[in-house]
Parts: C-alpha cells; sequence; structure tokens
C-alpha cells in the first residue's frame, strides 16, 4: 500500500508535470497526438543538454554558478533516454538538488515500491518518477493516439501493440505499461503481465526470419494503413515493417520507389500466403526496409493499377524524422544557437 508521504511526492510530480505542459503549450493543438519532445522542452527551460557515454550512468542534473544543465548516458535506446531526460527534466522544473541517475530509475514503478521489502525511494526521485511519467505520456497523448490507431483497451491485452504504442508514444515499452496502468487503460493484472514480455522478442516476432544483430537499440516500426498521417519519429537504425492489403486481383500493386527516393533500403519485399479458401481476396505486401540516411519530410506511398496510376490510388502518407541519440556532445540545435551567436 502506498504511504500517505509517498502518495504526496507521486502528486507533487503530477502536479509540476501539469504545469509544465500548460507553460509549454504541450496539450494545444495537434501536439496533442504527438510524442513529447523532452530534448527541445529541456532547451525551452534554458537548461544545457549534453550528451555522454556515460557507464553506468543514465543521466544526471547539475547546477553550477546558477545555470543548469542534464547530461545523458548515449549508451541507450531512445526509449531509455528520454524517460531518464524527463526524469531529470523534473530534478530541474521541480528544485531539487543535483543529481545522478543509474538504471534504478527504469527498474521501479513510477508511483510504488514494487514490491514488499524493497528499499524506500526518497521523496525527490519518487517526485522525478511521477513527473516523468506523466509528463511524457499524459492522458490526452494516450487517448488521441487511441483514436488515430484505432486502438481499445482490449488491443493492449497484446504485447505486441503495447510495445507499438511505445514507439509512438516515445517511451520504452516497461514506461507505457506503467502509464497505460496509471490511466486505468488496463489493470495492475493485466500490466504484469505485460512486463514479463520482452521487447526483444516481440521485435524478433515481426521479423520472423529476417536476424536483428542489436535487439537492445534497433526498435521495428509496424506500419499498416491504419498509420495513415501518422508522425514516425524513429532512431537511425531502426527497421520499418509495411504490412499493406493489396488488391492484386483487381490490378492493384504498391510502388515503393517513393520509399526508395526518401533515402530507405529495401531489404525484402514480399506478399504473404493467402489463407486458405479465401481465393481471391486482398493480399498483404509485406516490405521491410531501414532509413540509409536522416530522415526528413513527407512520404506518400500509393497503391495503383499500373496502366492507370492516376486512377483512384490508394495512398499511405507518413511524417519521418530521424530522432538522433546516440552522437557526443551538446544537443545539436542548442550547438547550432552557439555557433551562430558566436
Amino acid at each position: 500500500m502506498v504511504g500517505r508521504s509517498e502518495r504526496e511526492s507521486i502528486l507533487r510530480g503530477i502536479r509540476g508535470a501539469k504545469r509544465l505542459q500548460r507553460d509549454l503549450r504541450l496539450d494545444i493543438g495537434a501536439s496533442r497526438a504527438q510524442r513529447v519532445d523532452v530534448f527541445g522542452c529541456i532547451a525551452r527551460m534554458g537548461a544545457m543538454l549534453m550528451f555522454q557515454p556515460l557507464e553506468p550512468l543514465l543521466g544526471a542534473f547539475i547546477r553550477e554558478n546558477g545555470a543548469a544543465g542534464i547530461i545523458l548516458s548515449t549508451r541507450r535506446p531512445l526509449g531509455m533516454q528520454r524517460f531518464t531526460a524527463a526524469h531529470e527534466l523534473g530534478h530541474l522544473f521541480l528544485g531539487h538538488d543535483p543529481h545522478a541517475d543509474d538504471e534504478g530509475i527504469l527498474r521501479r514503478a513510477p508511483w510504488a515500491n514494487d514490491a514488499a521489502g524493497m528499499p524506500a525511494v526518497p521523496p525527490e526521485e519518487r517526485e522525478a518518477d511521477a513527473f516523468a511519467s506523466y509528463f511524457l505520456l499524459p492522458p490526452y497523448l494516450i487517448k488521441e493516439q487511441m483514436e488515430l490507431r484505432g486502438w481499445n483497451p482490449r488491443n493492449f491485452e497484446q504485447p505486441e501493440t503495447v510495445y507499438q504504442a511505445s514507439l509512438r508514444f516515445g517511451t520504452s515499452y516497461r514506461a507505457t505499461v506503467f502509464a497505460l496502468e496509471r490511466e486505468h487503460v488496463i489493470g495492475r493484472s493485466l500490466g504484469q503481465q505485460l512486463r514479463n514480455a520482452e521487447p526483444r522478442d516481440l521485435k524478433r516476432q515481426l521479423l520472423g526470419d529476417y536476424t536483428l544483430k542489436n535487439a537492445q537499440r534497433v526498435d521495428v516500426w509496424h506500419l499498416t494503413e491504419q498509420d495513415q498521417g501518422a508522425v514516425i519519429e524513429a532512431s537511425r537504425d531502426d527497421l520499418f515493417l509495411l504490412r499493406l492489403k493489396e488488391d492484386s486481383g483487381s490490378g492493384y500493386v504498391w510502388t515503393f520507389d517513393e520509399l526508395r527516393d526518401a533515402g530507405f533500403a529495401i531489404l525484402r519485399d514480399g506478399r504473404e500466403p493467402v489463407p486458405a479458401g479465401q481465393i481471391g481476396a486482398p493480399t498483404v505486401r509485406r516490405v521491410l526496409a531501414h532509413a540509409e540516411r536522416p530522415l526528413a519530410g513527407m512520404l506518400t506511398l500509393r497503391e495503383v493499377r499500373p496502366w492507370a496510376p492516376d486512377d483512384d490510388p490508394q495512398l499511405l502518407t507518413l511524417y519521418c524524422k530521424t530522432a538522433t541519440s546516440d552522437e557526443t556532445g551538446l544537443f545539436e540545435p542548442q550547438r547550432e544557437e552557439l555557433l551562430a551567436a558566436s
């Protein structure tokens, strides 16, 4: 059971996250459906953001001569980096003392000790945990993404759906499960079952016999027609599995010249077997791709009849952006600003 002092720490963290969301206008307009730009928020708060190959630390919040700074490790996947960044931002915004954090912030739940006998979490750490969880995954973001994707609570009974949701939220798989519990989208018992799933296994299930060399750092985006208009913010090494219904019986095929022009390399291209007894039904085109250069812009794929390409094509438009997280040095926008001022 959560003690009163711990509950108060959690509420202080959530109130702080809500206040900063309002101050930065993150809960207004189209941004309600997009992952929170936590690195940009740190810069907007006037703190310098630095990436360094820290080990075993994940990050740190520092103050020196009245100036604030946050350091993040380059040796962790983007989802872990983003949670660490939000945790350190919580320390900054809530007026905490400087602090360094290791993987303990990832292993504990943001609202209570995981199990009896576990050491108590200091109040400032509990506040920063709750701040990070709420700041990265506010209720409106979960609601907007569920509506866009057509997800309902039953969809989240499948760990595969939770993993794909985590990519769109920009959080780790584990942090996503905690947030879904917090908002009562799923129950605590289901949450515990979901936490037993390993993201690396979910990635490999998506890829089949394709070998995934670095299951920790590489994510696999499963894209379908339901992603129409989606903003895809991926790490540089991520893979993209497109599974698109193709009305080949009527002569329609998906074209992927646009994919290549946007900087993707197609690793595999094929069609899934048609189930027995469903001859003539739409097939599923299955394409695995990898971005060979940083992405930034709109990508539109088309399902057309080759002899009449402008005759009522089916479109899939994605807004793709590479979110770099493994380069050492100052946060790029801050570095560019300093260079421009010099």
